[in-house]
């Protein structure tokens, strides 16, 4: 009799611990593969990029960020003397671009306020260079934000008295003097923001380069009440995961090169799966779902795409969260097939296009 209670008790025990646990999220950085929109031709090997500014024209920031933020990996920048392949060029925008309105004189004391809204169909544009010929044009549109009515919410500087020369033309004579370059710049820095550069430089990859890029996601680890250990070691091997990723797995060459790196981390998740298989539990059925999404994530780092793509299947038929299974789901599907829209699927050999479409028409590519 004690023999047949003994297993019994284990199993009513394991089930007890089971239920102390929960499946909790944190946020890693983690590098992901991302692949062109436009298939290159095969003499596509240099690069170069400039900020092309015309009169009183700005950006919030210079050609040197701009040259040291844009790293391709598919082509090489140019050095010395050299006629690149590949030229991006971007522009800024002008006072001329912008509705201004507001107080050209001192409000409040010593302090003046002006509001800004870009006018109409303004934008930035990108133009794209193939072997010294315009190929492609493209509009980043400045878009001003409006309340429920569709009225224009403006943008609004205020600066003291004393500085009024850094933000005013006030040597034009004019009554109303226009704005200065300086404070279209201030414009733009609070309209766009900081981000505004790695906007364009990942803009530029996501159309041109076979890249790995790095971003923020979550992934899970399983909390347990009455073992903490069991929480800091799947918190701990999510670090580790995160580390190698910068580490080791931060190119597309390094992954190909690395990819076995990552099988440490697949086999330990794999192994806490069957711990987890009475779904009828919706504690354990959403740990378990959380297991299948890392798993899923760490195929898709070394493009294992067949596996991620079967523990996202997995994790769809346990009634977790599905928004974001369908969420990746449809994010798996894009980059499957902009992978095979550069690579061939049985032999992974680069594929080639005899040259990119010509399209000068300022096609939008991305509203900020």
């Amino acid at each position: 009799m004690i023999k047949k209670i003994i297993p019994l008790l284990f199993v009513v025990l394991f089930n007890l611990q089971l239920q102390a646990q929960s499946l909790k999220s944190k946020g890693f950085r983690v590098y992901m593969p991302n692949y062109a929109e436009q298939l290159a031709p095969r003499q596509s090997e240099t690069y170069w990029a400039e900020v092309v500014l015309g009169p009183e024209e700005v950006l919030n920031f210079t050609k040197d960020e701009f040259q040291k933020g844009l790293q391709l990996e598919d082509f090489k920048e140019i050095t010395g003397e050299q006629s690149p392949d590949m030229f991006f060029a971007i522009n800024g925008i002008s006072a001329d671009d912008l509705e201004v309105t507001g107080t050209i004189a001192p409000i409040a004391g010593d302090t003046y306020s002006i509001d800004i809204s870009p006018k109409d169909n303004k934008s930035v544009k990108l133009l794209f260079y193939y072997k010294e010929e315009l190929t492609q044009l493209w509009q980043i549109p400045l878009l001003p934000k409006v309340d429920v009515q569709g009225n224009k919410i403006p943008i609004t500087i205020n600066f003291p008295e004393d500085e009024k020369e850094k933000y005013l033309m006030l040597e034009s004579g004019r009554a109303v003097p226009d704005i200065s370059p300086y404070m279209v710049e201030m414009y733009l820095d609070k309209k766009l923001g900081e981000s505004f550069l790695s906007k364009i430089i990942n803009t530029i990859q996501d159309i041109y380069d076979n890249n790995m890029v790095e971003i923020y996601t979550n992934f899970y680890f399983v909390k347990d009440k009455k073992n903490k250990a069991l929480a800091d070691e799947t918190k701990d091997k999510l670090s580790e995961m995160s580390e190698l990723s910068k580490a080791s797995l931060s190119t597309l060459s390094a992954v190909r090169e690395n990819k076995k790196e990552i099988d440490a981390h697949i086999t330990y998740w794999k192994n806490l799966l069957p711990n987890y298989k009475d779904t009828s539990d919706k504690k354990i059925a959403k740990i378990r779902w959380g297991i299948l999404m890392n798993l899923s994530q760490l195929s898709l780092m070394v493009e294992d795409f067949k596996n991620a793509n079967t523990y996202l299947n997995q994790a769809s038929e346990l009634d977790v969260k599905s928004n974001a299974v369908k969420q990746s789901q449809k994010d798996l599907s894009k980059l499957y097939s902009d992978y095979m829209l550069n690579y061939n699927e049985a032999t992974g050999e680069r594929k080639y296009s005899k040259g990119y479409e010509v399209s000068t028409s300022a096609k939008i590519i991305r509203v900020l």
